[in-house]
């Protein structure tokens, strides 16, 4: 018998833990002119979460090929991850305003991200695997 723990629990990896952490932190930042956070802090939030991303990106999309392809989830997915290439390489703005919004926008993404795990977690297990240990 084999052992997919670790699959199953994916969702608590520091990777997807981190991840959440940050969209959390960032989804809560207020935007009034006074509370935009500078945009030094921005700019590394923002290549935190497109770190984090990429990296639950390649793990979805190994998991979307051990998947049927005509699955309800196999397509849901899909459209998460083709989002998610778009929006992961768009040219970051350096003005403080429109950093702290495209920080919460990917954010958002990363939230996408984060449920699509959750989905493949629950209805396709055993075609998740944690990425490899850096």
């Amino acid at each position: 018998m084999s052992d997919h723990s670790e699959e199953r629990n994916f969702h608590g990896t520091p990777e997807t833990t981190q991840l959440r952490q940050l969209v959390e932190q960032t989804l809560a930042w207020d935007l009034r002119p006074e509370d935009v956070p500078e945009v030094d802090h921005t700019l590394g939030v923002i290549e935190d979460i497109r770190k984090q991303a990429s990296l639950l990106s390649d793990v979805l999309q190994a998991a979307v090929e051990q998947m049927p392809q005509d699955s309800d989830l196999c397509r849901r997915v899909q459209a998460t991850l083709s989002e998610a290439r778009g929006r992961l390489t768009d040219r970051i703005p350096r003005e403080q305003r429109r950093a702290a919004e495209r920080a919460q926008n990917l954010a958002r993404l990363g939230q996408a991200l984060l449920q699509a795990v959750h989905l493949v977690e629950h209805e396709a297990p055993d075609s998740l695997s944690p990425p490899p240990r850096t």
